[in-house]
């Protein structure tokens, strides 16, 4: 495991020191904090950290400065995402259905998205795959991620950092204590957030070492597909029961959809500080319906929203911002950019570190186009096309080429073109920095996916 960590920290080192990537460096815009809209603010990172947030237009000395750049707001937090399917097109199913167990044994599924994603896997693509769907994750917004791959040995599991933070990930954060402090039978990748997409299969020695893990801190969060069905379906509710009869119901669990959910079991949510992350979209083309989120949030249950996986949800976080802002009038703008950053990350016990743009968090940076005066109308609103900075841990990852180049002048960029404006891309993980290399990795998936009747999907922009 030292040498695990070995590796990742030089590839991080390696990228900060070839990228000719300042040690400060500053933007100038509209900011949003949690307390206040700041016009005309200049915010300042150093060593990868926020410096400082200030409605003042100067920066210290010896700081690169970008100014107005449009409306800066921290980088979303995916807490719900499955990456290595988002390289697949969207998939319309011909009919509604009542749980996920329902879809998942059609043949239609089976064509459309399993077998695709299964001999993509197996055949060596899982890394690319990953590559491909991080920068589909950075076009919508989002600096951090989860339901990365994991890799069939702990060298080929590296490429899943270098471009998000990848949150069930060793990488993204240290776990607070040596690992494994808890008896049980831990998983495979020990990180400071686990993924459990089907919670009842799991082995008591796994429930056993996340309920000491939770209880003791270690794990920040733990985040279970639960209750996903059709909102009338007796079986997906009865899940809940189930899980809280094992004492998995603690502060840092997080339920994933919950569409089956109703009154009863959001008060027991609410009052055992568990949190939800609801995806509408991927929900309303499967089940024709979605989790009761108003009951949710009425009765105090905090909710995180996130697009699921592109096949049946939204390409990227931005794009099912859009999506709610649309459809769901009862949620303003401002709620929105919330469920998106402060509450995801308050809900897995990370907002000591990121989910807002404050002094000493990580410079997880979203920067946006700003259209009009009402900047969080401005980010309900947006597009990919609108993305001017993606900066996680103070890096510029992605962005307006312009504002890329200023940032880093030394840099190779790979220039790309995203729903119909010129972005650049500044890493491209463990592949060569190149935009030879990204139009092979593109074109290598393509056509791998064609032997299996399937196509790579698009960064669709709304």
């Amino acid at each position: 495991m030292a040498r695990r960590f070995s590796l990742i920290v030089a590839a991080v080192l390696f990228f900060r020191s070839t990228c000719g990537l300042a040690s400060s460096w500053a933007v100038t815009g509209t900011i949003l904090t949690p307390e206040e809209i700041v016009r005309n603010g200049t915010l300042v990172v150093t060593d990868g950290r926020i410096a400082s947030v200030s409605s003042q237009s100067r920066a210290p000395t010896d700081t690169v400065v970008v100014r107005d750049v449009g409306v800066i707001l921290p980088g979303f937090i995916d807490l719900h995402n499955h990456l290595t399917w988002n390289v697949l097109p969207r998939w319309r199913p011909a009919q509604k259905f009542t749980n996920r167990y329902q879809w998942q044994a059609t043949r239609e599924y089976d064509t459309a998205l399993r077998i695709p994603e299964a001999r993509l896997i197996s055949n060596g693509f899982g890394c690319k795959a990953n590559v491909f769907a991080e920068v589909k994750a950075l076009a919508g917004g989002a600096t951090s991620v989860t339901g990365s791959y994991v890799g069939r040995s702990p060298t080929e599991r590296i490429c899943a950092i270098g471009l998000t933070r990848n949150l069930d990930h060793p990488a993204a954060f240290k776990t607070d204590s040596s690992w494994p402090p808890c008896p049980g039978q831990p998983p495979m990748v020990p990180a400071s957030l686990a993924n459990e997409v089907f919670p009842m299969e799991i082995p008591h020695e796994r429930v056993d070492w996340f309920r000491c893990e939770l209880l003791s801190g270690a794990l920040r969060g733990l985040l279970i597909h639960l209750s996903e069905g059709s909102p009338a379906d007796a079986s997906a509710r009865r899940e809940f029961r189930m899980l809280n009869s094992q004492g998995l119901l603690e502060p840092g669990l997080v339920v994933v959809h919950g569409t089956a959910l109703g009154l009863d079991e959001f008060k027991i949510m609410h009052e055992k500080g568990v949190g939800l992350i609801w995806s509408p979209r991927s929900n309303e083309e499967l089940y024709g319906g979605t989790t009761n989120i108003a009951a949710a949030m009425a009765l105090g249950v905090p909710v995180a929203l996130a697009p699921d996986w592109s096949p049946t949800g939204s390409a990227g976080m931005l794009q099912e911002i859009n999506y709610i802002a649309m459809r769901y009038n009862e949620l303003t703008p401002k709620q929105l950019v919330a469920m998106a950053t402060e509450i995801p990350a308050r809900l897995v016990r990370l907002d000591d570190k990121i989910g807002k743009l404050a002094p000493e968090l990580f410079a997880d940076i979203l920067v946006l186009k700003r259209h009009g005066d009402e900047p969080y109308d401005t980010v309900a609103s947006a597009t990919p096309a609108d993305v001017q900075l993606v900066s996680v841990g103070g890096a510029p990852i992605y962005g307006d080429p312009e504002i890329m180049r200023a940032l880093l002048p030394d840099a190779q960029l790979v220039q790309l073109s995203v729903c119909g404006a010129p972005k650049a891309l500044s890493s491209l993980g463990p592949l060569p920095i190149s935009k030879g290399a990204w139009e092979t990795l593109t074109n290598e998936v393509d056509a791998e996916l064609k032997r299996y009747g399937s196509m790579l999907g698009s960064i669709e922009c709304r």
